[in-house]
């Protein structure tokens, strides 16, 4: 628990640095959006045993960065195409020495995740008067669901969610980490509108409701990732964070919650001035 909750500190520090940064230099989190899906698609590679296989591994390493690098200058498509294409003609030139699950496995996941992750930018870009929070709340929401779920779980759990994929996940936890999000998340939101941006409107309802599903979703998010280290029998995707794994079994979460905060802002917007 103890590295656990220093890889956090050191986590949330390098969050903020960004942050603050990104307000002189707005392309850091585009940048550091792209430094994470590269290291999550790298990381399924080496967890799945394809990183060897350079014809494929590389280039979806490199779709990984480029991908949300290029997303605000119309080359989404490009990059996009250009990365299947490339693709399909490795399984054609390669069939002999890759197989088609292996292309199957590293293919669907790396679009999935870059793809998902991107919506990140997307979503700071959306408002560019106030990116940092966007930012925020898209990593805090699922993190802290996670959070409070180990917690709680820890000192209360004892009816299990879903044994057969993640033991440790408890009932308990799951609704524990629901509300610590839901609140926690609004608290954020008050602290941006009151001491940081002091000038905007805060809709807490909306930000409540998103931030109930988002809890939601997260769990999803986290029981397919760990589904997969099931059937490829891994206990993490890496081991670059102490007491967390890898870059994947941090952001797995963020997989499926940003996309969703991406398409409900439109309908349920959080901040009005």
């Amino acid at each position: 628990m103890v590295k656990r909750i220093l890889s956090g500190v050191v986590g949330i520090s390098f969050i903020i640095s960004v942050i603050v940064l990104s307000g002189n230099i707005p392309i850091i989190i585009d940048v550091f959006v792209a430094a994470v899906c590269a290291i999550a698609v790298g990381e399924f590679a080496n967890a799945t045993n394809t990183l060897k296989h350079w014809q494929v591994s590389f280039p979806s390493m490199a779709f990984a960065v480029l991908y949300p690098m290029l997303m605000n200058y119309s080359a989404m498509l490009i990059v996009g195409y250009s990365y299947t294409a490339l693709m399909l003609s490795m399984m054609i030139f390669c069939h002999k020495k890759i197989s088609f699950k292996e292309f199957a496995y590293i293919y669907s996941m790396t679009v999935i995740i870059t793809v998902s992750l991107s919506t990140v930018i997307q979503m700071k870009d959306m408002d560019t008067a106030h990116p940092a929070f966007y930012f925020v709340i898209v990593l805090a929401l699922p993190w802290l669901a996670d959070a409070g779920a180990y917690f709680v779980g820890v000192l209360l759990g004892k009816h299990k969610l879903c044994p057969e994929i993640s033991p440790k996940k408890t009932i308990e936890g799951a609704v524990g980490g629901t509300i610590v999000c839901v609140l926690a998340t609004c608290g954020i939101g008050w602290i941006f509108a009151e001491l940081i941006y002091k000038n905007i409107q805060l809709n807490y309802i909306n930000l409540a409701v998103l931030s109930l599903i988002g809890s939601l979703l997260s769990i999803l998010g986290d029981l397919s990732f760990s589904l997969v280290k099931r059937t490829f029998d891994i206990k993490d995707y890496g081991n670059l964070i102490p007491g967390h794994g890898g870059v994947l079994d941090r952001f797995d979460s963020v997989v499926f919650v940003s996309p969703f905060l991406y398409i409900m802002m439109a309908y349920m917007p959080i901040i009005g001035v």
